[in-house]
């Protein structure tokens, strides 16, 4: 199926990020809690996993009235030495309007 014309996609990732090795992965980290203070991320369930693929679900929970406006789900390709390859990142739930 080709891609929709230009006016008629719509993306607004909540963190984007393209980065590697600890310092990478730490510096998503950071981010994510720069883009929302004063919240915890918290996983919603248990992580699966089968054949060096993982997935978990995760949202966002605010330390002062312990609301969650986002969740997420997040897709782990690991490679041959348990390390991770790639994550692939889903909004499941977001704020009417955004």
């Amino acid at each position: 199926m080709p891609a929709p014309p230009p006016s008629r996609r719509r993306r607004r990732p909540l963190l984007r990020a393209d980065a590697g090795g600890h310092e990478g992965i730490a510096a998503v980290i950071a981010a994510a809690r720069e883009r929302f203070p004063g919240f915890e991320f918290r996983l919603t369930g248990a992580v699966d996993g089968h054949h060096g693929i993982a997935r978990l679900s995760w949202e966002p929970v605010s330390t002062a009235d312990g609301s969650a406006p986002v969740a997420g789900s997040d897709v782990i390709t690991l490679d041959g030495h348990g390390r991770i390859r790639s994550v692939l990142g889903f909004l499941d739930r977001v704020p009417a309007g955004t």
